[in-house]
Formats: structure tokens, C-alpha cells, sequence
């Protein structure tokens, strides 16, 4: 699951319709419409698991889709997201996906490479992964965010291949039109369908917690964090037992962190907020059956940030051992070693708070030396010595992922080594990886540009640059 922030709250008559809805966001290669240079631009489809997908190849991935006359499924992913590889190793490879193949064409975009700025450029992401369904005109037919069960990747799918067909129930036509504006980032048009597929949605209908989640996320990015905890105490009971109700409550939370209001009253209401999703993820926990151990781990970890947050270190210690334990036995047992990468970062991030991040290390070396071609494993090595003060290997490690990283993540690697070299008192070195990292996020396509990454790498730069700089901080930046 994706842990993360969103959305929003209007309970007063919902729109129905009075309004047209916004054109829907269309998708084309980055010179106009997508005509494949390939003489079978469905040969490139490779078959992992049950489904055979096209990858980083955009137009040839619209060429296939229009040559069979299907939609197409694309998944926005990052080798750095667990999340991604998750659903990539666990979910997609679940046989009931296998007629799928017929009905859609199936591509997935890497989106740190080149090949994905342009589709990026039309299709906003929020988080990662984010899973599109598009059709054969470029017109978005659904969108969900985070991490599926099972059920719930079913459901997207069948939404896509409704929407092809129109005559949609007023719920997911509100929906659809939310999503369309979500991938254009019309924040405000995804607020007001978001709010009117809420009234119009049955209790029981299956996409009412993406919606929810939707919702919430949107006011978050808007900064209505009132909203966003009214919504979130409003709802949480109401998500069902996958993933997306801890994505849920990871949003109002997030918007209880927020909050900056002083007064008594609403200091009440966060920390009322805090304890009911506290109580939500433990009967999530509990309960559930859809979550996979990323999912599973996802949520430990934000119940353990969500009980700190209200003093109770050490009921907090007790559920970071939980899942310590949970993440390395799934990490022993992975078929692969990509599965086993899955739950890299998050150990990482566990081994860490739990005061032991070098305990990690054998395991992260193997997953290196297992995967020869992959910058994360070394990059996490990079992160786990400057925890642990040990400086050298931290830049060892990192200087190896600099080596091999690309686009937007390289950006965040170099401010980690950056990082490394301030811990270092190393004040000419950090300059220079923070020229360079602050040179590659301006160099950056439109599709893949991070205003916000930007701005912090300008800032620790104007830092490094200052006279007080050199002192340095252990604690560095996570590479999540």
C-alpha cells in the first residue's frame, strides 16, 4: 500500500449531473497520436507469470491496444516502490488473470526512465503505483491508486471495460469523471464528482472505498485538513479489510499531522483521530484476509508512528518487532530475488527504529550481489551505514547506486550521498552532489519534473553553500 495523503468533504446536496462533467484525459506519444515504428508492436509483450506485458514502451504498448481493439492497462511503477513490487509478485501472478490477456493489452512504465515522461506528462501520478485503464481514442476509463487486493484489481479492470460501453450508474459515472480530472489534476472538479459518486453510491457498492480514499487524498492536496479528518473519522469504519483502509487512515492522519489549528477543541480532534484509526488498524490487522505482507507491513508501520505520536513507545517497540519478524520471514521465502527485494526498504526503515540497522547488512549485500543490475539494494546499504554512523561504507554503497540509478530517483541518491558527505564534515564534496542534484531536477522533463524535490534540493544547497554549513546530521534523508 502506498502510505501516503489525500482528499475530501462535501455533505451538503450532491451534484448529479447539473454540471458537465470534465473532457476526458487523453493520452498520445510525445510527437501527437501513437503510431508504432514496430511491424507487430504486440511481439514485444513478455509473459511474467499469467500476463504477458509490454514494457517502457508506450506507443508501441497504444499500437498494440489499437491493433486488437481493446484497452489498455498500464502500471506507473518505480523499482524503488515496494508497494510496486508487491503487487507485481504477488497479485498479478495469481491465475485468475490469465483470460485477461484477451480482453486488454497490458503495459507497465518504469517511471524513473526517459520512456515514461511523456505518458507522464498527460496522466498525473499520486502515488506509487498508480494503475490506469485507457482507450483506444486515449481517453481514461479508470484510475486506482496504491496497492489492490485481488478483488479490488478485478473490479478496476471491469470498470475500464464498462466505461467503454457508457450507460454507467450514476456512482462510477461520478467516478469517472473524477479520475479523468485527477489525472489532469483538477483537484477542484475531482472534489465535486468525488463528493457527488459519494451520495449516489449504494453502502455496498465494491469501489466505494477507492472512491473514499479518493476523496480524502484530494483534500489533502488541497490543504483542507479539517475536511480531511472530518471524512476520515466519518468513513473509517466503512472501507472493508484491504488495503485501502490503512491508505485511508495513513491520509487523515497525515492531515492530523497537519493540522496547525492551536485550540483546545481541535487539538481534541486529533488525537481523537489518532486513537479511532489506531483502533481501525488494529481490527485491520486482526481481521483481514486480502492483505499481503507489503500491505501487512505497511500497516504495522503506521500504527506504530500513529501509537509514538500518543506516547506509547513501548507498545510501539512491541508491534516494530512484529514486524521485523513478519518482513523477514516473507523476505526468507521469497520465490525470487526481486520478490525478496520487495521488503528491502522497509526493513531497512524497521532494522532502524528498532536501533539495529546494521544487523540488515548481510541481507542487503546478498540482495545486491543477487541482483547485480539493480541500484536500490545498494542504495539502501547506503542508507543503513549512515544510520549507523559508518560512514565510509555509506559512501561505498551509495557512490555504487550513483553508479546505476536514473532520472528523478538519481536526484534523491545524490542527496543521500550528499547527506553522507555533510555527516563527513566534507563540505566541498556536498556542495558539488548538491549542484548535481539540484542540476538534474531542473534538468528533468515536464512529465517527470518534482517542483518539491527541487525545492528542498535548492534549499540544502543554499545550506551547504552557507557559513554554517559542514556541520552535518547522521540522520540523513530516506531514499524511500
Amino acid at each position: 500500500m502506498f502510505r501516503l495523503v489525500v482528499c475530501a468533504f462535501v455533505l451538503g446536496t450532491a451534484c448529479k449531473g447539473d454540471h458537465p462533467p470534465p473532457a476526458p484525459a487523453r493520452v498520445t506519444g510525445p510527437a501527437g497520436p501513437t503510431i508504432s515504428a514496430s511491424v507487430d508492436p504486440c511481439a514485444k509483450a513478455a509473459q511474467e507469470g499469467p500476463l504477458a506485458w509490454i514494457a517502457d514502451d508506450y506507443p508501441d504498448a497504444v499500437a498494440c491496444a489499437t491493433k486488437r481493439h481493446v484497452p489498455l492497462v498500464l502500471d506507473l511503477w518505480a523499482p524503488w516502490c515496494h508497494t510496486c513490487l508487491s503487487m507485481q509478485t504477488t497479485v498479478f501472478m495469481d491465475p485468475s488473470f490469465a483470460a485477461d490477456n484477451a480482453r486488454f493489452v497490458f503495459a507497465k512504465l518504469d517511471t524513473d526512465r526517459p520512456e515514461a515522461a511523456g505518458p507522464m506528462e498527460k496522466l498525473a501520478i499520486s502515488a506509487w503505483p498508480t494503475f490506469y485503464v485507457i482507450g483506444s481514442d486515449g481517453a481514461v476509463l479508470a484510475r486506482f491508486v496504491g496497492a489492490a487486493s485481488l478483488a479490488q484489481f478485478h473490479e478496476f479492470l471491469e470498470a475500464g471495460l464498462a466505461a467503454t460501453k457508457g450507460g454507467a450508474d450514476a456512482a462510477s459515472a461520478h467516478l469517472l469523471s473524477a479520475e479523468r480530472a485527477l489525472a489532469v489534476k483538477d483537484l477542484a472538479t475531482a472534489e465535486t464528482e468525488l463528493t457527488a459518486g459519494l451520495a449516489a453510491a449504494p453502502a455496498t457498492w465494491p469501489r466505494r472505498p477507492e472512491l473514499l480514499n479518493s476523496l480524502v487524498l484530494t483534500e489533502l492536496k488541497q490543504s483542507n485538513y479539517a475536511a480531511c479528518m472530518a471524512i476520515t473519522t466519518k468513513y473509517l469504519d466503512q472501507l472493508g479489510d484491504a488495503a485501502v483502509t490503512s491508505d485511508f487512515l495513513v491520509t487523515g492522519t497525515t492531515c492530523a499531522d497537519a493540522d496547525t489549528r492551536s485550540e483546545p477543541a481541535a487539538k481534541a480532534e486529533v488525537k481523537a483521530l489518532r486513537e479511532a484509526a489506531i483502533k481501525r488498524w488494529k481490527r485491520l490487522l486482526d481481521e483481514s484476509k486480502q492483505l499481503s505482507v507489503d500491505d501487512r507491513s505497511d500497516a504495522m508501520a503506521s500504527l506504530r508512528e500513529t501509537t509514538e505520536k500518543l506516547g506509547d513507545k513501548g507498545e510501539a517497540k512491541t508491534i516494530a518487532l512484529a514486524q521485523r519478524g513478519l518482513l523477514d520471514d516473507a523476505a526468507a521465502k521469497a520465490p525470487t530475488p526481486l520478490a525478496a527485494m520487495t521488503y528491502n526498504w522497509p526493513r531497512a526503515e524497521v532494522y532502524t527504529y528498532l536501533g539495529v540497522p546494521l544487523e540488515l547488512v548481510p541481507a542487503l549485500e546478498k540482495s545486491a550481489a543477487d541482483l547485480p543490475k539493480e541500484y536500490d539494494p545498494r542504495a539502501r546499504l547506503g542508507w543503513i551505514y549512515l544510520q549507523a554512523k559508518d560512514y565510509a561504507n555509506a559512501a561505498k554503497w551509495t557512490d555504487q547506486a550513483i553508479a546505476m540509478v536514473y532520472g528523478p530517483r538519481k536526484g534523491r541518491v545524490l542527496t543521500l550521498r550528499a547527506d553522507i558527505a555533510a555527516a563527513q564534515h566534507d563540505r566541498a564534496t556536498e556542495v558539488k552532489l548538491r549542484e548535481q542534484a539540484v542540476a538534474l531536477f531542473e534538468g528533468l522533463p515536464r512529465g517527470q519534473q518534482a517542483p518539491e524535490s527541487l525545492d528542498k534540493a535548492r534549499a540544502a544547497l543554499d545550506q551547504a553553500r552557507g557559513p554554517a554549513a559542514g556541520s552535518g546530521s547522521a540522520s540523513g534523508s530516506a531514499p524511500r
